[in-house]
């Protein structure tokens, strides 16, 4: 395939020597039709785009061949030309629709003679050099996935820049499927997916000067600044993503004019580049565009790009309107950009605006440029007037009907989902944050729920407790869905509604305190104690006295009813009367067990309590002991809510207990210990019921636990280095230079372990295999060591540190050395018999075992051919006879010797050769 580009190529170079042509050009791609239609959903229409200049037309192309990349390529005859905002230079549409066999990943690409000339950072030969781009698009199953159309282009890829004067560019990329989109520099090519050799980006070449940058999320381009006035290329990818998945890359081959002129380009004045919405809100904002306070006499226009303003239903404007073409205005010049948002534009993306300011100054005709981009998300509205209601041991939560994007197609409205926490968190939603991850709820509905009552949506939850405080949010649920099937294929949650919280009625004792007095084996106390009902709550009428408290205990920390028995009884024969709400528990072996209780109220002398009891248990401390450290967890089963723990540390020698810090979570380490000695610890929970009547904080002490810190942590691995041969650039075919170098960076400047006594090295010539021990360091002042493998430098290299007390770490970085194969070709040589450069040789050959090599003239005839990695073409044709100096063209696969045996190099050799014999 690659013969015939270059046959095709090659038989039209006569012509490069007379005119330029090609500038800038990038391939769309899109699904023909409706994509949802069975009929139509393996056809895809392509577009290539090229710019090209006006004055030549002895080359200009009224068709193109393209390259489908399913094996077919076609030509596509000139369906459009468009002039551009740069005199001179034209945009030319080719568009071809194709069906392929089945789905998958396509990679389209073309191919033109010719590039103009001098460019750059290509170099003087660039006339000679094709022009070809290419975009990977991924043809899903629309079904699964839904439809999919490569990014598109609002910004012409011609642009000026001056000396001296920062210059940027933005492609205006969007994505009409709402993917997200992803930008960096690559290579341009001279043939499909083939970069050009002597291509660098423009501040790389000599005497270059500034910083050249793209931003990954944007596309905004920077070079800061220019130094050389020419002609630059430069090429970049537009990488479209769908739920984090990688789906299609255009590949876009833009030219930029530097001049040596005095100018500075505009300013753009806009209040926010960030922006998010709520569907259904106007977004409006004005942009104010001058030229600097140094260029006095200059006028300017401003233009504005982006998917908003391409919406068939709600287009954005940008007024007042520009001229067609635009015409340059006094500054400042201010335009206003209005949108008015519907629920069709809800997106997981944003939706990027740029601003483009241009001035009337240097260099003529077209001035300077300024691009500015505004991002904008729009998203699902909250639910609204979210109330709760208590009805007997449940709780319903409604909602206001009908919800604000209910009845919208694209995205479709699912439903929504009701979260829960104890005790409020009464954040105020913010745009930009959707949904309830992280806010400390919990989802209690089962999917997404849209039940109706009284022309309200609601939801019961009928899994709550006597006494709590429950506090509710909603979340609306949106998603893009396959027309045919109903699949989703990505969802969208809305702004959390308001917060809403009630209280369940407390017509049952509680219990407040499970707070471990002594600890010990058969002395260990616990304080009980609990709340009594509240007296609004529980109805005396109907639950008349006597009044029995009984209070149980089980060992361990469980809910589970059977494992409790009665430990104390409490009698009353009227609710009001005085009755005990605290109890000792003695004489229990809180060292080695937690223990639960539970209170329990009977009425008028029944058999059954009234309502179900909840119990509590003791906090129970554990840990373990390590370097110089002891790790602390506790667990508890409690009805109330711990919120934080007060840690409390004795130390060696010490009688008393000092607080030691205050922790949201159940663990802890305390470091910077002594190893050997004993330290004591307790911790106090922090609770609350988040109930006005109930007192707060409920405070729980759990038992006494000691630890003796010991050191049983290795210390932390090494960072591993190691040079081969080949990265020390000897000659590889010498034996005495086979020796790998390894060095390594000590565990104490990784990770601060200063007690280290010794390295030990592992090597395994097969990655597969288990490393042996080839070297063991005892000196920490020694970090290198020189290894020969026994065959060739293959192999792989890990490192460990042993410690003091016989600690060995875990093994470090694996390095592994292969036969690193180099293999260096010139672009020019001069066999003219005189004794230097007459042969086309590598400039550097390492490990090569033979290759595949093949030269063609510029007709595309071979001229030369060989399996020697050496090539020593001393530019003859296979028949033996000189050939006139030229361009011509190679094209090879190198078989390296590696680790794994001798392959082919991932990527074929290919490039031009200068021949140069003064004939």
């Amino acid at each position: 395939m690659l013969l015939r580009i270059l046959l095709v190529l090659l038989t039209v170079l006569p012509l490069v020597l007379t005119g330029t042509h090609n500038r800038a050009g990038e391939i769309i791609v899109e699904a023909e039709g409706d994509c949802n239609n069975v009929n139509d959903q393996l056809r895809v229409c392509a577009t290539i785009i090229t710019y090209t200049e006006t004055a030549q037309t002895e080359v200009d192309r009224d068709s193109l061949e393209i390259i489908w990349g399913d094996g077919t390529r076609e030509m596509i005859g000139r369906t459009e030309i468009i002039p551009t905002s740069t005199p001179g230079i034209q945009r030319n549409e080719y568009r071809m629709c194709h069906r392929y066999p089945s789905f998958g990943r396509y990679v389209l690409s073309f191919q033109d003679v010719n590039r103009v000339r001098n460019v750059r950072n290509i170099g003087a030969q660039s006339v000679n050099i094709p022009f070809s781009v290419f975009t990977s698009y991924s043809l899903v199953n629309p079904i699964v996935n839904g439809c999919n159309t490569s990014p598109q282009l609002s910004q012409e890829p011609i642009d000026n820049a001056c000396i001296g004067s920062v210059w940027t560019h933005n492609p205006g990329a969007f994505d009409v499927d709402g993917d997200s989109l992803a930008f960096e520099f690559t290579t341009p090519t001279f043939a499909p997916r083939a970069p050009i050799p002597s291509y660098v980006l423009p501040n790389q070449i000599n005497g270059a000067t500034g910083s050249l940058e793209i931003n990954p999320r944007t596309g905004q381009i920077t070079w800061d600044s220019p130094g050389i006035p020419g002609e630059y290329n430069l090429a970049f990818m537009v990488k479209s993503f769908r739920n984090g998945i990688p789906l299609d890359t255009l590949v876009r081959d833009m030219q930029v004019f530097v001049d040596d002129c005095s100018n500075d380009p505009p300013v753009i004045e806009i209040d926010r580049e960030e922006i998010c919405v709520v569907a259904g809100e106007v977004v409006e904002f004005d942009v104010v565009a001058t030229a600097p306070l140094s260029d006095t006499e200059q006028e300017i226009f401003l233009t504005a790009s982006g998917r908003p303003f391409d919406l068939a239903d709600n287009p954005a404007t940008f007024t007042p309107v520009n001229a067609n073409p635009p015409a340059y205005e006094p500054d400042p010049l201010r335009r206003r950009f209005r949108w008015q948002t519907t629920c069709n534009d809800i997106s997981n993306q944003e939706y990027f605006i740029v601003l483009r300011a241009v001035d009337d100054g240097p260099p003529r005709p077209s001035g300077l440029a300024t691009l500015r981009s505004v991002s904008i998300r729009v998203v699902p509205p909250p639910p609204e007037d979210v109330r709760a209601a208590v009805e007997d041991e449940e709780i319903t939560i409604n909602w206001e009907s009908p919800y604000a994007c209910e009845d919208n197609a694209n995205p479709d409205f699912l439903g929504f989902t009701v979260w829960r926490r104890e005790g409020s968190n009464s954040f105020v939603p913010d745009t930009c944050e959707t949904g309830l991850a992280g806010r400390g709820y919990t989802q209690i509905s089962d999917g997404e729920v849209s039940d109706l009552a009284d022309g309200r949506y609601f939801f019961i939850d009928d899994d709550v407790e006597r006494g709590r405080t429950y506090c509710y949010r909603v979340v609306a649920v949106m998603a893009r869905i396959t027309q045919s099937t109903g699949f989703i294929f990505e969802e969208f949650e809305s702004i959390p509604s308001q917060e809403v919280c009630v209280q369940l009625a407390r017509d049952i004792p509680l219990l407040t305190k499970v707070d471990v007095l002594s600890t010990g084996a058969t002395d260990g106390q616990i304080d009980v104690c609990w709340v009594l009902p509240d007296p609004l709550s529980l109805d005396t009428l109907q639950n008349p006295g006597p009044y029995r408290y009984v209070l149980s205990r089980a060992v361990g920390q469980t809910t589970e009813p059977g494992a409790f028995s009665e430990i104390a009884t409490y009698t009353s024969p009227f609710f009001g009367d005085a009755v005990d709400t605290c109890y000792t528990d003695q004489n229990l072996d809180t060292e080695a067990n937690a223990y639960s209780y539970r209170i329990e109220l009977f009425v008028n002398n029944e058999n059954e309590p009234l309502g179900e009891a909840q119990p509590a248990s003791s906090v129970r401390l554990g840990g373990s002991p390590t370097d110089r450290a002891v790790d602390l967890t506790w667990t508890e089963q409690v009805p109330w809510t711990n919120e934080s723990y007060d840690v409390f540390r004795r130390l060696p020698g010490a009688t008393t207990y000092d607080s030691l810090t205050t922790v949201s979570e159940a663990s802890f380490r305390d470091s910077e210990l002594v190893n050997g000695e004993t330290y004591c610890y307790f911790v106090r929970a922090r609770g609350s019921y988040n109930v006005d009547d109930i007192p707060s904080p409920l405070l729980n002490r759990s038992q006494e636990f000691c630890l003796v810190p010991i050191d049983n942590v290795s210390p932390c691995p090494p960072q591993l280095m190691v040079e081969s041969v080949c990265d020390r650039g000897v000659d590889c075919t010498v034996d005495e230079n086979l020796f790998n170098i390894i060095e390594w960076v000590p565990s104490g400047e990784v990770c601060g372990d200063d007690d280290v006594v010794t390295y030990r090295i592992y090597f395994t010539a097969d990655s597969s295999a288990a490393p042996a021990l080839v070297a063991q360091v005892e000196s920490t002042d020694i970090l290198r060591f020189d290894h020969t493998p026994p065959d060739g430098i293959v192999g792989c290299y890990t490192i460990t540190a042993v410690d003091a007390n016989g600690n060995e770490s875990l093994p470090s970085n694996q390095v592994c050395v292969t036969n690193c194969p180099i293999y260096d070709l010139p672009n020019a040589f001069t066999p003219n018999g005189d004794g230097d450069n007459d042969f086309f040789v590598p400039r550097g050959l390492c490990f090569i075992e033979r290759v595949e090599f093949k030269i063609f003239n510029r007709w595309g005839q071979l001229v030369f051919e060989t399996q020697d990695p050496g090539i020593r073409w001393n530019g003859e044709n296979l028949a033996g006879e000189s050939l006139p100096s030229g361009t011509y063209y190679y094209v090879g696969t190198v078989f390296e010797r590696r680790l794994d045996g001798v392959a082919a190099s991932e990527e074929p050799v290919s490039g031009y050769i200068e021949l140069i014999t003064g004939r």
